[in-house]
């Protein structure tokens, strides 16, 4: 199967009461274990690229690796960039096959946010390729965010209402308290603002930050209407204690091969828990025509 975009999976997630994960790779392997596990589980998923891993391995070849792996899939792939803030290299991503993109231009006002994501929309749509936008500031967990400031960082959902509308965006990102990284204590989520900003906008949303998040954190967000979730700190460490693991108890044995195929059995297995937990396992053969 081509690779698709995110627009029909996320309204079938929202109309299913599951969530599609994106899974930040990071390499072949990683993309290899992502779809693998997708066609194991009979699950729609998200193959989630950040800029700096596009850069290190550059788009060409990225590109090439989604579409070989997807050859012989019989499940809905999308080939998603993720927080990208340069219009230009979004541009970039689409002509080198990209099927989903994210325009991440919340840093700036609300005005420029909105041309930009424009821009995007106008470049993206000719070509049936997806578009995600956030409006708010999802923070990283490093980031001196103090408990008083932290409603200043939270999407408004009357912002939210009017940027949906103006722009034909798929997936929206809204800051609902998730932040980027491992979380020192317990995130405290906005749902009444998921709430508010599903029924406002109906559009599909994206968790962000959903690395350390409960079971019962993400099922609640699910039930309010995000459809997509995104794991990328997770498994980076899953992607480097595996393989160091690895080493530490084979010191003698110098075959790469081992410790990569040991790589990619860990972070398989914990791509199927999350499938498994967001309630996407068994969804690729119900997708509705």
């Amino acid at each position: 199967m081509p690779l698709v975009n995110m627009k029909k999976m996320l309204i079938d997630a929202v109309d299913g009461g599951y969530a599609v994960g994106a899974f930040n790779i990071l390499d072949y392997n990683s993309m290899r274990a992502v779809i693998d596990c997708a066609k194991e589980l009979n699950a729609p998923v998200i193959v989630q690229t950040s800029v700096k891993t596009v850069k290190l391995w550059g788009q060409k070849a990225m590109a090439s690796w989604a579409r070989e792996l997807c050859d012989s899939c019989a499940v809905p792939v999308a080939l998603h960039l993720d927080h990208c803030t340069d219009v230009d290299y979004v541009a970039q991503c689409i002509d080198h096959g990209w099927s989903s993109v994210m325009i991440d231009a919340s840093a700036q006002s609300f005005e420029t946010n909105l041309e930009w994501t424009t821009r995007v929309v106008g470049m993206a749509k000719p070509h049936n390729i997806s578009v995600e936008a956030e409006l708010g500031a999802i923070v990283g967990v490093e980031d001196d965010i103090f408990v008083q400031e932290r409603d200043a960082h939270l999407a408004d959902p009357d912002l939210s209402e009017q940027f949906c509308q103006a722009v034909d965006i798929d997936c929206f990102a809204p800051a609902i308290g998730t932040a980027h990284g491992i979380y020192k204590g317990e995130p405290v989520i906005a749902y009444d603002l998921i709430e508010s900003i599903t029924k406002r906008t109906r559009i599909p949303l994206a968790l962000h930050g959903g690395t350390g998040l409960s079971d019962e954190v993400f099922k609640k967000c699910i039930a309010l209407g995000c459809a997509k979730i995104n794991i990328s700190t997770q498994l980076k460490h899953v992607f480097i204690d595996s393989f160091v693991e690895y080493v530490r108890d084979h010191s003698t044995e110098y075959n790469p091969l081992k410790p990569l195929a040991s790589q990619y059995d860990a972070l398989k297995q914990n791509i199927a828990e999350k499938i498994i937990l967001f309630g996407s396992a068994g969804k690729a053969g119900q997708e509705k025509m």
